[in-house]
Parts: C-alpha cells; sequence; structure tokens
C-alpha cells in the first residue's frame, strides 16, 4: 500500500502548546503537548480530553531545528480514543513565523532528516 499523502512524516517530538478556538467564544486556555510525529501539512500527539474533529487549534511550535517559533492555525481530522488519553491528528491551514516560507522549511526539515536518516541505514 503507497503512502497518499502530500507531506512525507518524521517521527518527531517538539514541544509546542494549543488553544481551542470556537467562534463566538473566547480560547479556552493554552495547554502543552510534544508531536509525535509531525510534516509540512500537520501534526500528530496526544491529548488528555477529546478534541471535536474539524475543531480550529492555535498552536506555537519550538524547536532549536527552526529560527523562531512557529505559529499555525490546524483543524483537528480524527481523534481517536486510547487507554488513558487521546491520540489526534490535525492538518495546518495557516503556519508562519517572520516570513510566509515557514510551511515550506518545516517540509524541508523533515525531507532532510528523513534523507540522513536513510543515508545512516
Amino acid at each position: 500500500m503507497t503512502d497518499q499523502r502530500n507531506f512525507p512524516r518524521l517521527n518527531e517530538s517538539w514541544q509546542f502548546t494549543y488553544r481551542i478556538l470556537s467562534k463566538g467564544k473566547d480560547p479556552k486556555e493554552a495547554l502543552q503537548q510534544v508531536t509525535t510525529n509531525m510534516s509540512g501539512g500537520g501534526i500528530r500527539f496526544t491529548s488528555e480530553e477529546e478534541l471535536d474533529p474539524e475543531a480550529i487549534l492555535a498552536i506555537e511550535m519550538n524547536s532549536k531545528e527552526l529560527p523562531s517559533p512557529i505559529m499555525a492555525l490546524a483543524s483537528v481530522v480524527w481523534c481517536h480514543a486510547l487507554e488513558e488519553h487521546y491520540e489526534v491528528g490535525a492538518e495546518f491551514s495557516w503556519i508562519a513565523w517572520r516570513d510566509n516560507n515557514a510551511q515550506q522549511s518545516i517540509a524541508n526539515f523533515v525531507s532532510s532528516a528523513l534523507e540522513a536518516k536513510d543515508r545512516e541505514e
């Protein structure tokens, strides 16, 4: 079975915070999480709470690999219950930092890291 994704995924753990945005309501308190994997198109992470599909998340990610924090909006695509938490997949709908090339920078980082991993094997 071939991978149909537009962006390759990297099993990378980056700390990030997110807030759930609801139309007409103040954003909830920021929650801190760690990515399970990521790509230029979205992230996968675990959450203590169930997130509604299509919920909009305001995300701030930090990594020593990139020059500045990444700000993003993402839509929850799926949320599955596990034993003690939930696993969540979210797709970026807007992403930026100081310029408009943030999504491409993440995609380039993921591709470079995967290529380096392949060379090591």
